[in-house]
């Protein structure tokens, strides 16, 4: 991907560099971790389905969660209002031959999870960049049935970046303002 970057958008690699960075791949392996102890609901044939907002350039989550749960994904729908984002997760996929059923880019107004009013059957709903979104509770009513619906959330506390509209102070605030319970 370093090369792609470097010969299609060498004005952006710093955002690559700063995506695969220590202290993202920590909090991806972290997640990754929690998910080993908590059950994600699936379908008839033992499948889920994942939401992925704002998930950067899709790594290193996606190769995380191939590597962990491979047939067991049934597909992924992916949001993000970059397209330029959008475009970087398209291209990674193609290159690595990602072998996963079904997979969804949304990106501009329809990448805005936000904005996406269809009701959806996401078994899984990773948020790994809640700081720089809206509060999660507002989609809730978007899911054909909330109690098969589990939602991972990740935010931070650095209210210093300019981007960051959203953060807590911790994983009881965070859970609060989604109007869920935390599950560990």
């Amino acid at each position: 991907m370093l090369k792609w970057f470097h010969r299609n958008a060498p004005d952006k690699i710093d955002r690559y560099i700063e995506s695969i960075s220590p202290n993202q791949l920590k909090g991806k392996e972290w997640l990754m971790e929690l998910l080993n102890e908590i059950h994600i609901p699936r379908d008839e044939e033992g499948k889920f389905k994942i939401e992925i907002i704002g998930g950067w350039f899709g790594f290193p989550l996606i190769d995380l969660l191939v590597l962990k749960y491979g047939e067991e994904i049934r597909g992924i729908d992916y949001f993000d209002p970059d397209p330029f984002a959008a475009q970087v997760f398209s291209v990674y996929l193609n290159m690595w031959d990602v072998d996963i059923q079904d997979v969804k880019i949304y990106t501009n107004k329809i990448g805005d999870y936000f904005e996406y009013k269809q009701k959806r059957r996401a078994h899984l709903v990773i948020n790994t960049s809640c700081e720089h979104m809206q509060n999660m509770n507002a989609m809730k009513d978007y899911y054909f049935n909330n109690d098969r619906t589990l939602l991972v959330l990740q935010s931070n506390n650095k209210r210093d970046e300019p981007d960051h509209i959203n953060c807590v102070d911790g994983c009881e605030e965070l859970a609060e303002q989604a109007g869920i319970t935390i599950k560990s």
